[in-house]
């Protein structure tokens, strides 16, 4: 009889694993999907840690087999214990959200300290995160800057953007709005919407780089258009006050109107002016109290805007804008679910 190769031996034990598989598992996904989960798990079973690492991936993703993050990190856990740093800081991930295992801070911290020593800079990001907030381990902004530098030289341009915001800010080294640009624009260029916004702000203030609003208009729009808030809120003042781009409060409201929808209580309270003095949209004393309501749970300014407001509204109109107030509240959490929802 002739010989088997190695490869066909693997034939056969994919073919074996696809028929094993449940069909609700191979619902919605291509042939290739399942075709490669079932090589990577017969490689797995062998003990080869990159694809161990790489089949916990499939089953937290959902990729050529049904999503389980049980499963996910169990896989992760037999790659991190070889030493592979990328299931090191993926097992990191799944402690620090509680997915698949109950959430532990100071696990998700060991676990990434683990990957960030062998030089993966997920990992390096996601411990300069913990050290920044405290999280499973003593808040150090010193160390959080360490960490976020050495995941920014490698190119990572979240770290870049958390760098540049430590710089703004001086948490953790000497406050330096130069250093803050150059880390913000690098992260900018790879396409980081809160990077962007950052680099909008040193422009309009003159931080780090000549005042130029409308540089700062490009940069905001950019983020705002990749849905950032803060972009979305700023945008809104721009064109309101017609820095860097001409004067219109009709812009104004539609960006603000995005950002109010992200449940940003500053824009929503910009809106219920707007509402209530006509500028940028029909007066509309309802909508105006509707806004100031939902801001007021956060905003003093709300809350006062909409004392001023009640007094000239009948009681009839209170009771209805009180109404509006919970219609929109659950427009608003819709649209946030939806968002998360990548829909």
């Amino acid at each position: 009889m002739k010989p088997r190769t190695p490869g066909f031996w693997l034939i056969v034990a994919t073919v074996g694993l696809l028929a094993l598989l449940p069909m609700q598992a191979l619902a919605g996904m291509t042939p290739a999907e399942v075709k490669a989960f079932a090589e990577t798990k017969v490689m797995a079973d062998q003990g080869d840690a990159q694809a161990q690492s790489k089949l916990g991936l499939c089953y937290y993703n959902g990729v050529g087999v049904a999503k389980d993050f049980g499963q996910a990190v169990a896989w992760y856990r037999k790659s991190a214990e070889q030493g592979n740093a990328k299931a090191q800081s993926r097992l990191g991930y799944c402690y620090a959200n509680g997915e698949g295992v109950p959430k532990d801070d100071p696990q998700a911290v060991s676990w990434y300290l683990k990957a960030s020593e062998r030089g993966d800079a997920v990992a390096q990001l996601n411990l300069g995160v913990c050290f920044f907030y405290g999280n499973g381990v003593a808040r150090n902004l010193v160390q959080a800057a360490s960490w976020y530098r050495k995941s920014a030289e490698q190119g990572d341009a979240r770290a870049q953007a958390s760098l540049g915001l430590c710089y703004a800010a001086g948490n953790g080294v000497a406050s330096d709005t130069v250093q803050a640009v150059s880390w913000y624009r690098k992260a900018a260029e790879q396409g980081d919407a809160q990077a962007k916004w950052g680099l909008a702000l040193c422009y309009a203030y003159g931080e780090g780089v000549r005042q130029d609003h409308a540089q700062a208009v490009t940069w905001y729009r950019e983020a705002a258009e990749q849905g950032f808030a803060d972009a979305q809120l700023n945008l809104g003042y721009c064109y309101a006050n017609g820095e860097g781009v001409t004067k219109d409060f009709g812009q104004a409201v539609a960006w603000w109107r995005k950002a109010a929808e992200q449940g940003d209580a500053r824009a929503q309270c910009k809106l219920g002016a707007c509402y209530e003095d006509s500028a940028g949209v029909a007066k509309d004393e309802i909508e105006a109290y509707a806004y100031y309501n939902l801001a007021g749970r956060t905003k003093e300014a709300a809350r006062t805007n909409l004392s001023f407001l009640e007094k000239t509204m009948s009681p009839e109109a209170r009771v209805r804008g009180q109404q509006r107030a919970k219609e929109l509240q659950k427009e608003i959490e819709a649209k946030i679910a939806s968002k998360a929802a990548g829909k």
